[in-house]
């Protein structure tokens, strides 16, 4: 009989929750031992419960911000616990970016089925996963339009100050107004009109595209 093992599941929306709990009734060795909703509901399921793999739903319908801080802890607290990333976008490249071990698994919410019950038994093994979807998506540097959004990201960069560009690195990385005050020493009102002023510039539709610009600009290499 195939070893088990303990699974958490989280997401804002009970209805997916349920949905997964359902699906993982075809694993006899899958033992679901909670659910969690918000950062907060998962940490305090962990430090009251041992679990082997976690499920995590990449927003948990708030900031990605919180997402972050979350696998920050999760990487100081519960090092040994295997995470699957189940999200609606690929978000594989950015999280393999900042947090190249900490995440062993990579499905898409519009995958099949199977595909998250082959993450969890890949990742059970200790092998790492990414769907097929996720698999088969092109390379995009190989692309004309990627090198011609670099070469626009650079030219974006390079059209920022010393200043900005020093505040812009510490947006992507997931710093309030007043943390960015703090640590380098200015109002949290000129933070403001910095920030005003990159989103005039770079003209971004999210925290993650200001990332993308930054990162396609060179500015976090």
């Amino acid at each position: 009989m195939a070893k088990s093992y303990r699974i958490v599941i989280t997401d804002d929306h009970k209805l997916l929750s349920n949905g997964v709990i359902d699906l993982l009734k075809i694993l006899p060795e899958a033992i679901v031992i909670g659910t969690a909703s918000s950062p907060e509901d998962l940490k305090q399921l962990l430090r009251n419960h041992d679990a082997d793999i976690l499920i995590l739903d990449y927003r948990l319908g708030g900031p990605v911000k919180d997402t972050t801080d979350l696998i920050r802890w999760l990487i100081q607290h519960r090092p040994d616990l295997k995470i699957i990333m189940y999200s609606g976008d690929d978000v594989s490249k950015s999280f393999r970016t900042d947090f190249p071990k900490a995440i062993q698994g990579y499905v898409l919410k519009t995958d099949e089925p199977t595909e998250l019950i082959n993450a969890i038994k890949a990742v059970a093994d200790g092998k790492t996963y990414r769907s097929e979807s996720i698999k088969m998506q092109p390379d995009p540097s190989s692309s004309q339009q990627h090198r011609d959004e670099v070469e626009q990201a650079r030219l974006l960069i390079n059209s920022l100050s010393k200043r900005e560009k020093e505040i812009l690195i510490k947006i992507v990385n997931g710093l309030t107004n007043k943390e960015i005050a703090t640590e380098i020493s200015l109002s949290e009102a000129t933070v403001k009109t910095h920030r005003r002023n990159l989103k005039g510039k770079l003209k971004p539709k999210s925290t993650l595209d200001l990332r993308d610009i930054a990162e396609r600009g060179g500015l976090l290499e």
